[in-house]
């Protein structure tokens, strides 16, 4: 911590922007100081955090947000990102969300009560999710280039394992998460500026970590992935301010 100090001394203060989804962001059973964004301003107050999750996150903003994903990179003009994207991808859902945007206008309820319906029938569907493989390989790797081309570090939270509520709601979800998280990995290896973080890998009792619909953090989950970033963070930021 004291040589990002002591380079704060000489230049501006080194900026981390924080692009992710609602698992970044407070509820109303966890405060903002319980969120792991909240921790890592706590935890490291020489930084400038940015946070800029915001909630149903797909990996699509990094590239649309704003003049060409300028919101997401280049407006904010950051040393690092913190990218938490990719449940809202990789989600197997009931309906494709062509059909979901007609379905659910349906009036007098009828279009979630089709959606349970078929839900109950045949479940929900790898296919239906929001953003295939490729194109979420695809979004990641065009902001990847930008951010090497801006001089930027990212760290990539791994998509989290599901807890055995979400299985048990969504059979396939761990599925389609172990494939996302492989793109993440295989492109770790290409790009120099990435480093993937599984901050949950080596856990057994991950249920514990999550409030009560199985999805989102707690303040314990959050304090993990928090303190799995925070010497990331610092390695990132010596490196990238000194050298």
């Amino acid at each position: 911590m004291s040589s990002i100090i002591s380079v704060v001394g000489k230049s501006l203060r080194p900026r981390g922007l924080i692009v992710a989804d609602s698992l970044a962001l407070p509820r109303n059973d966890v405060a903002y100081e319980h969120t792991w964004p909240g921790m890592l301003e706590e935890r490291l107050p020489a930084i400038t955090w940015i946070n800029r999750a915001q909630r149903l996150s797909t990996s699509e903003r990094l590239n649309d947000e704003g003049n060409q994903g300028a919101d997401c990179l280049e407006f904010y003009n950051p040393d690092l990102v913190v990218l938490q994207l990719g449940i809202c991808d990789c989600s197997p859902r009931v309906l494709h969300k062509r059909t979901a945007a007609y379905v659910y206008r349906l009036p007098f309820g009828l279009g979630w009560r089709l959606s349970s319906w078929l839900e109950a029938w045949r479940g929900r569907k790898a296919s239906n999710c929001l953003v295939p493989l490729a194109a979420y390989e695809r979004n990641l790797r065009g902001y990847l280039v930008r951010a090497a081309a801006h001089d930027a570090r990212v760290i990539a939270l791994s998509t989290l394992p599901a807890s055995r509520r979400l299985a048990s709601k969504n059979p396939h979800i761990g599925q389609q998460i172990d494939a996302y998280n492989a793109v993440l990995d295989r492109l770790a290896a290409q790009f120099p500026c990435l480093r993937v973080l599984h901050p949950f890998l080596d856990m057994t009792l991950i249920d514990e970590l999550f409030v009560d619909d199985g999805y989102h953090l707690n303040e314990q989950g959050a304090r993990c992935i928090a303190a799995a970033l925070e010497p990331l963070v610092l390695e990132a930021l010596e490196r990238h301010m000194i050298v």
